[in-house]
This record gives structure tokens, C-alpha cells and sequence, in this order.
């Protein structure tokens, strides 16, 4: 029996004939798709990617050309949009990381500028900034923490503030931003 014998059944609803197929084109198809692909694992489920999309589209298939041309082109489509879908996720890829960069590099200046900021603080407002903007304490739990009275805590806060915007403002700095993430508002 001929392959285009094979196909035939096939389309006549013999879905085991299509084993034939499959034992007929496997090695050379996977030869194909490897010389394209160069990695054994996108070769193997690039091959039964094929076979699949042959099978469901297999009522497509008239004898104009031989079977062999038709499932190559099968093959060469599909391979085709493998390529392309591997050339957007490497550039989406790309994109990711590269903004991940601009991210470190800009999140490495502003704790470089809030660390600097910090060196004008007594260590005493260090302590009550960082309790209040980072830990997110309230004042009267800073009270309890550091033995003030909560209006002494509220109203050091309050200077150390101050004197935070006016150190950013002499430096030429921006006052939204990373400062205002840091709880300087």
C-alpha cells in the first residue's frame, strides 16, 4: 500500500492508518525540523506539533501535490511561527531585562540619595524615621518604642521632615518620587 493509499483511509475516518504515516515521516521529519530548531527538545515537540496540525487539517490535502510536499509545508509553517514567537519572547525578554536594569540603576541612586540623607540626621530622628516611614509604626506606638511622649515624637517628625525637604531642595533634588515613597510626605 502507497502512502497516498494511507492518506485516503485516513480520510475515510481510519484513524489507525494514520500510524503508517507517522512511522513513513518521523525520522525524516525530525531530521528537517532539527537542522532548523538545533535543540532535540524543540525538535520532538516541534515534530509532534506537526503531525498533529497534519492530522486535524489532513481533509485540506488533495493529490495535486504529493503527500510528502504537502506535509513538509506543513512543517515549514509551522516552524516558521516557531521561530517568530521564540524572536518576540527573546525581545520581550530583552525588554524586561533591560528595564530591570534602568529599575536597579535608578533604585540604586535613590537609596544612595536616601542614605546620604540619612547622614544629616541625629541618630535619635534616624530612629523615629525610620519606625514611622518604614515599619509604619504610629506615634504612639514610636512613643512606647523610644519612651517620648507621642506630641514629642509627632513634632520631631514633624522637624525632622523639614529639615529632610530643605536639604532636598538645597540640593536641587526632586521632592516626589522616591522621597515620597520613603514615607516623606
Amino acid at each position: 500500500m502507497n502512502i497516498e493509499e494511507v492518506v485516503a483511509e485516513v480520510q475515510s475516518g481510519d484513524k489507525q492508518a494514520y500510524r503508517v504515516i507517522l512511522q513513513h515521516y518521523e525520522r525524516q521529519m525530525y531530521t528537517y525540523c532539527y537542522y532548523i530548531l538545533k535543540n532535540h527538545a524543540e525538535t520532538e515537540d516541534a515534530v509532534q506539533e506537526i503531525f498533529i496540525r497534519a492530522y486535524e487539517n489532513l481533509y485540506q490535502y488533495n493529490r495535486r501535490v504529493s503527500f510528502s510536499a504537502w506535509l513538509y509545508k506543513v512543517a515549514y509553517h509551522h516552524l516558521i511561527n516557531l521561530k517568530k514567537k521564540k524572536i518576540r519572547w527573546l525581545n520581550l525578554i530583552k525588554q524586561v531585562e533591560k528595564q530591570n536594569e534602568h529599575f536597579e540603576i535608578a533604585f540604586s541612586q535613590h537609596e544612595t540619595i536616601v542614605s546620604q540623607l540619612l547622614t544629616y540626621l541625629t541618630a535619635e530622628e534616624r530612629h523615629i524615621l525610620l519606625l514611622k516611614a518604614v515599619e509604619q509604626y504610629t506615634f504612639e506606638e514610636i512613643s512606647e518604642i523610644m519612651g517620648l511622649k507621642s506630641a514629642t515624637v509627632r513634632k520631631k517628625y514633624e522637624r525632622l521632615r523639614a529639615k529632610l525637604m530643605d536639604r532636598i531642595c538645597k540640593k536641587g533634588e526632586k521632592v516626589h518620587g522616591a522621597y515620597a515613597a520613603h514615607g516623606l510626605r
